[in-house]
């Protein structure tokens, strides 16, 4: 087709329109063999063999199977979050998730893998709460450690300590007062 182009032969336009013609004839089986392809190709069973799913899902349980994912993804993300609240910003999302997994594991609830159970064992924050504590104090005494780097910072902080006492209500400051006593010893 270039050459007769070239050449300027009058046999262009009719090499043109046979073309066209043979590309007409042929696209219904070459569509025919792509949609095949795809089929063979994309399938659930054959995803889930290559691991880029978890699981194949039957399509009558799959709206309930979904919502729970979703309940389970939204709860792991609010923990996450609170976790990085607490922990200050050095979890990245990632290892806060790490760090939940191991917490559920801890509590011998069933496999990591069962978003009903997930979903009702992070409904209790008593499931939690001691971890998160934990994590409360270890930032404070982060913080408290980077102060005895210090030692200007270090003769400042019973003044410190005292203008928080002042700011506290006098029945909490009673009770951080006996708590620092008790580990003051």
């Amino acid at each position: 087709l270039e050459v007769a182009n070239k050449n300027g032969s009058a046999d262009t336009k009719s090499l043109q329109e046979n073309i066209e013609a043979r590309t007409k004839q042929l696209m219904p089986l070459y569509t025919q063999i792509a949609i095949r392809f795809a089929e063979l190709h994309d399938t659930s069973l054959r995803m889930a063999a290559k691991g880029v799913i978890k699981k194949v899902v039957d399509w009558e349980e799959s709206r309930s199977f979904f919502y729970k994912r979703l309940r389970r993804r939204i709860s792991e993300d609010v923990l996450a979050k609170e976790i990085r609240a607490v922990a200050g910003e050095q979890f990245s999302h990632q290892p806060a998730i790490e760090l939940i997994k191991k917490w559920y594991s801890a509590s011998h609830a069933a496999e990591w893998d069962d978003d009903d159970a997930f979903v009702a064992w992070m409904d209790n924050p008593e499931n939690y709460k001691d971890y998160i504590q934990y994590l409360k104090a270890q930032r404070v005494s982060q913080s408290l450690s980077s102060l005895s780097d210090s030692s200007s910072d270090l003769q400042a902080l019973p003044q410190g300590l005292s203008m928080l006492l002042d700011k506290m209500d006098p029945s909490r400051r009673a009770q951080l007062v006996e708590e620092i006593r008790k580990v003051l010893g």
